[in-house]
């Protein structure tokens, strides 16, 4: 995007602002300063069975099965009810979104280029917390599907509850033969939640996670891979808990991933432990307020097959100060995070924010700065074509956002942001002469353009929600455009309601053409994709402990297109999936 287009949209932006009427905008709005927030209704609504096809309705957040970018940067928090659930055994950060189950969400908080400040590293491009159901009394759902390429699923998440005791209970099955030669997968995970919740405002909350994950790795298709298989598991505990104005969160991951191709000799294993205490409360600060304030401890410790025990930790303070002058309708925001490492230079990392909000209108300029922390993967496991890097050091990523939401009416909602992401001392896969290479911190990354989000209600029974975003992806020290990163992404959902009962969503995906080798040598082509989504809700309501079931099904790839995603990997062909969901 050149300096001209991107002057001319900031200056439309600013006339909207100032110049629109204020008195047509609405009252309601669940996006406020650059954060979306996503509520159960608003999730059934979408008819989706994965947490990453409610992501992916975001503008600037583009979800995989394993991975989650936020305005082309993946070093993305995703925190389930306050523990990370981002992998600690991989090289990039990918996410164990199997650990969540949609259908026990109750809202979802989506920060875009922002949240390092009370949640910590690797953060540069957002954080998204995610929170379960309360359980105040029982109920619940069974979901079960069933599609092509021998594709099952089971799950249940029950919740119970008495007096300010609770508990929940979750369990899923999953499994595929794959669209590719040794593409089969198999998932199984278990949790349980045990809540305290007395009356005021104290809570105590244990929860346990598991997750075992066996796949084949099917490979490029010009690199078939037909023998290797990969196997990772994960435990996650966590402790939250509030009383006398503190909030406490304490968690512990325990990750294990073994990789096996005996055609190419490879037998590689890696375990990591992640733990963490956060402690944060409000301190008075007389006539300014209060000043929100922490302490964070971070400990890790990795094992692998090819190198012995390694340990790391981290402390860090943060505390932000909000201020609202009296008759301006102007919050400005101030924040420092200070953190001392065991294996890298210390930090102190800013975060500031100005807000304007006058009748229905706000707009929000943020700035944040964040580390990555490069992992133990990339730092000290070796593979036949990757040395370790034990002098690996963190990037540094500065975000600047300009932000604008607002309803025109009831019928018609519209948003728009203007972002810049620049990272130095990037972390970069090196290949040496001898067909070996390894991590290193090497130049320099940006990340710029805008997103667009439009929500409109046609008639009554007709509702059209449209996100676009427009992205320059640069490696600053060759000019060259980054791999896998398209210039314009649309996602469109038009839902027609039939009755009351029963809904058909047809959803839109375009992706402009990505580069598939660092060099710019080879891409794919643009693509534009098409599903169908329906669900009848109108079964078996108010039979015993049922509240009601549904019926649904999806189509994917209604044209039944060919190609590949912008890594290079091959994307599935149209399937099917049909299923059954009760409600307790």
């Amino acid at each position: 995007m050149n300096n001209r287009l991107f002057n001319i949209i900031v200056e439309v932006v600013m006339m909207v602002i100032f110049i629109f009427p204020q008195e047509v905008f609405s009252k309601e709005s669940n996006q406020k300063d650059d954060t979306i927030i996503i509520t159960e209704a608003q999730i059934r609504q979408m008819n989706v069975r994965r947490i990453t096809d409610v992501l992916n309705q975001v503008p600037g957040v583009n979800a995989g099965e394993k991975s989650v970018s936020i305005r082309g940067s993946y070093k993305v928090k995703v925190l389930l009810d306050g523990r990370p659930i981002n992998d600690p055994t991989s090289s990039h950060g990918f996410v164990k979104f199997d650990l969540v189950s949609l259908e026990n969400v109750e809202r979802i908080e989506i920060y875009r280029g922002k949240g390092a400040l009370r949640y910590g590293d690797d953060a540069s491009g957002g954080v998204i917390l995610i929170f379960t159901k309360k359980s105040k009394r029982f109920n619940g759902n069974i979901k079960t599907y069933f599609g092509e390429f021998d594709t099952s699923h089971y799950s249940a998440d029950l919740r119970a509850g008495r007096g300010s005791f609770g508990v929940g209970l979750s369990l899923g099955y999953e499994y595929t033969d794959g669209y590719q030669v040794n593409g089969d997968k198999e998932k199984k995970r278990a949790g349980i939640k045990l809540e305290y919740m007395p009356k005021g405002k104290s809570e105590l909350v244990f929860s346990m996670d598991y997750l075992k994950d066996d796949r084949g790795l099917s490979g490029r298709p010009e690199y078939p891979t037909p023998y290797a298989r990969k196997q990772s598991e994960m435990y996650s505990f966590a402790i939250r808990a509030k009383a006398f104005g503190f909030n406490t969160e304490t968690f512990l991951n325990d990750a294990e991933t073994k990789n096996r191709d005996p055609e190419r000799g490879i037998d590689n294993s890696i375990s990591v432990k992640r733990f963490g205490q956060d402690l944060s409360t409000l301190v008075g600060a007389g006539k300014y307020g209060k000043i929100g304030c922490g302490v964070a401890l971070r400990w890790g410790q990795a094992e692998g097959s090819r190198f012995g025990t390694k340990d790391e930790y981290s402390i860090s303070l943060f505390g932000v100060e909000s201020l609202s002058p009296k008759r301006l309708p102007v919050t400005f925001s101030f924040g420092l995070r200070g953190s001392y490492y065991s294996d890298f230079k210390d930090t102190i990392n800013p975060e500031a924010r100005i807000s304007y909000k006058r009748n229905r209108c706000s707009i929000s300029l943020n700035y944040t700065r964040t580390n990555n922390t490069p992992s133990f993967y990339q730092r000290y496991d070796r593979t036949s074509t990757k040395d370790p890097n034990p002098d690996l050091d963190m990037e540094t990523a500065d975000n600047l956002s300009l932000s604008l939401f607002y309803e025109i009416s009831k019928q018609l909602s519209c948003g728009m942001s203007v972002f810049y992401n620049r990272i130095t001392d990037r972390i970069a896969y090196v290949l040496g002469d001898n067909g070996v290479g390894r991590y290193e911190n090497f130049g320099e990354v940006s990340y710029k353009g805008y997103d667009i989000s439009i929500k409109w209600k046609i008639i009554p029974a007709l509702f059209l929600k449209t996100t676009y975003t427009y992205l320059e992806a640069i490696n600053e020290d060759t000019g060259l455009w980054m791999v896998a990163k398209p210039r314009h992404r649309l996602y469109m959902d038009l839902c027609y309601r039939v009755m009351d009962e029963l809904s058909i969503i047809f959803n839109l995906k375009y992706a402009s053409r990505q580069f598939t080798r660092s060099d710019n040598r080879a891409s794919v082509p643009d693509r534009t994709i098409g599903d169908l989504r329906f669900r009848y809700s109108g079964l078996l309501s108010g039979i015993g402990i049922i509240r009601g079931m549904d019926l649904f099904g999806e189509i994917r790839n209604i044209g039944d297109k060919t190609y590949c995603y912008g890594d290079g990997w091959l994307a599935p062909p149209r399937t099917w999936i049909l299923g059954l969901s009760l409600r307790l």
